[in-house]
């Protein structure tokens, strides 16, 4: 009866498993470290462009278009007089216009964020991976260093086989390093993206209908100063809530 051997019978005398049947000084040995090694491939994406940095200075610019919107104009432009003149009329219009160029600019920081929340993906997506190779790498670094115990260190093999090993080992504290930034990256985003949704699905809409009522006049007059009123508090909480993402950023 043939009975399978267990993994330690697969060992020529405490020879790591990786390294069965070769010495160090054998070009096999090098042919076993290559055949092992398993390189982390990150993802493509993640190679080019900065998300964050261009998402946050993409609500940044929100913030200056927002600045440059006087709504105190259009609340000084509400007299009797004003209306008479026409000022009223210009201070509304010149808000719907200054409206349509914010929603163009709210489009491209939604763009942005896109780009960032597939980055943001792409990581977390990259980290098990990432794991997994750098359990390998360890694997094989112990490996490779308990081959070379003993070993002909004036064999130009078992040179090069060091020279294989002092590289693995500088890859893997590198991939440590690599994967802390990833982590504090993926919160970093997670931040600004949170934020993000909140000006997206709640404020920007509310300070659009706001800015949109007040420019088109709709409603009786009487109602213009109240509008008015409503929409200084919303573009106030819309511009702060876009000045705080800076303390998300780094």
């Amino acid at each position: 009866m043939v009975t399978s051997s267990s993994s330690s019978d697969q060992h020529d005398h405490g020879v790591p498993e990786v390294y069965v049947g070769v010495s160090a000084s054998s070009e096999e040995a090098l042919l076993h470290f290559d055949a092992a090694f398993d390189p982390f491939e990150p993802d493509q994406r993640l190679l080019g462009g900065t998300p964050a940095r261009t998402l946050a200075q993409s609500m940044m610019d929100l913030v200056e278009s927002l600045k440059r919107i006087d709504i105190d104009r259009v609340s000084r432009r509400q007299s009797w007089w004003h209306r008479f003149t026409g000022a009223d009329l210009e201070a509304r219009l010149e808000l719907e216009v200054a409206a349509h160029c914010l929603a163009g600019d709210m489009h491209a920081t939604t763009v942005a964020a896109a780009t960032a929340r597939e980055a943001r993906d792409a990581m977390k997506a990259d980290i098990p991976k990432l794991d997994a190779a750098q359990r390998s790498h360890e694997r094989l670094g112990e490996a490779t260093a308990a081959i070379l115990q003993g070993a002909d260190t004036a064999s130009p093999v078992v040179a090069r086989l060091q020279r294989r090993l002092g590289n693995l080992e500088a890859l893997t504290a590198s991939n440590k390093l690599v994967r802390a930034q990833m982590q504090l990256a993926i919160e970093h985003l997670d931040g600004l993206l949170d934020r993000f949704a909140d000006i997206e699905q709640l404020l920007f809409p509310v300070w659009q209908r706001h800015a949109l009522a007040v420019s088109q006049g709709a409603g009786p007059a009487e109602e213009t100063p109240r509008l008015v009123q409503q929409l200084q508090s919303v573009h106030a909480r819309f511009t702060q809530a876009l000045i705080s993402t800076r303390t998300v950023t780094p």
